[in-house]
């Protein structure tokens, strides 16, 4: 198979139970330029099985299958690298998450028609979380930020789905993607902290009209989150600190609009994090 308009990549390790349904709705999508690739990660239940069975039915869908168990970051950022090979543009998929039937049809119709984005996504629905369904969208304030910030203007927090990592990228913005993702060094709060850089940049292009439907509760809070002051704190600071670099690729601002932008980056540390600092900071 060439390169073809989308490639879908799905990171998994021990993802059974959940695999098939995330397959079988990948491949009633309405658009059928796809490749579909289960990057298996040194699973030990019915994994490989499930996938192959998928490959023999389709064969858009195959299997990269990995014999040494990989931590989440490097897997995630192993599925980017294949995505970005086999395709125009790049989607991942969690091996439990569905979608719209036209997701991947309306995110490449955007990125298409706007060639200055190098990321597209549609709004989130939760599922299966203890608040019940619910749709996460982005605050106004995201759409236009560097005009915003060369005027002096920076809100207090840039509020947009974590999830919209799961949207979808041109190939191209792969190293950038996979830097941003891998300087946390964790996978608790990277996914929002490698799409900061594109919100930023005003390089996303938002469908409102479609959604990626996330499954809460897997607990990777507790997996991956930090114990204790010092570790919140650090990781809180690493956010901050991370998102505040990015204001070298800003236009050049006043001192204050500088301190409003940190100020932003803080608070956005907290609200991505769950991290409050002597319970209010």
């Amino acid at each position: 198979m060439g390169i073809v308009k989308v490639a879908v990549v799905i990171p998994v390790h021990n993802g059974a139970a959940t695999l098939a349904a995330t397959l079988d709705n990948l491949l009633q999508q309405t658009l059928a330029d796809i490749s579909i690739t289960v990057v298996e990660n040194a699973s030990t239940d019915e994994t490989v099985r499930v996938a192959q069975e998928f490959c023999d039915r389709d064969d858009r869908v195959s299997i990269d299958i990995g014999t040494t168990l990989l931590p989440p970051l490097e897997n995630f950022s192993r599925a980017m690298r294949i995505g970005a090979a086999k395709g125009e543009y790049f989607v991942l998929r969690a091996c439990d998450d569905v979608s719209t039937l036209d997701y991947l049809e309306v995110l490449a119709e955007a990125l298409d028609s706007r060639p200055a984005c190098q990321m597209a996504a549609g709004k989130t629905k939760l599922v299966a979380g203890p608040k019940g369904e619910r749709f996460k969208t982005p605050h106004p304030n995201v759409f236009n930020f560097r005009d915003s910030y060369e005027s002096g203007r920076v809100p207090r927090n840039l509020t947009f789905p974590a999830e919209w990592i799961y949207g979808m990228f041109r190939s191209e913005t792969v190293d950038r993607l996979q830097a941003r993702w891998r300087e946390l060094e964790t996978p608790w709060c990277s996914a929002s902290y490698a799409v900061y850089d594109f919100v930023l940049q005003d390089q996303v292009a938002y469908v409102p009209d479609t959604y990626y439907i996330f499954a809460e509760g897997s607990g990777s809070d507790k997996t991956y989150g930090a114990k204790g002051f010092r570790a919140q704190l650090k990781r809180r600071l690493d956010y901050c600190l991370g998102c505040f670099a990015l204001r070298h690729d800003l236009p050049p601002v006043s001192p204050v609009t500088t301190v409003r932008f940190f100020l932003m980056c803080w608070a956005d540390s907290r609200r991505k994090t769950g991290y409050k600092m002597l319970g209010f900071l």
